[in-house]
């Protein structure tokens, strides 16, 4: 079984918190669907903002 790559750890730690800002993202703008657009469209300015982060795999900056 091949050994595990090197940053794992910190790797799963960037991950988590990328999960956790889209998941506030998000629970900012869905009590809005109805009576806010600003907020909801902010809040998937948000989400594409960091899925984009996460697209560009620069994997070196996020863990320096």
């Amino acid at each position: 079984m091949p050994d595990a790559a090197q940053n794992t750890e910190a790797l799963d730690q960037q991950f988590k918190e990328f999960i956790q800002a889209i998941k506030k993202a998000v629970g900012t703008g869905i009590p809005h669907l109805k009576d806010d657009p600003k907020v909801v469209d902010q809040a998937i300015a948000d989400c594409k903002e960091i899925l984009d982060v996460v697209m560009d795999g620069n994997v070196k900056e996020w863990l320096s």
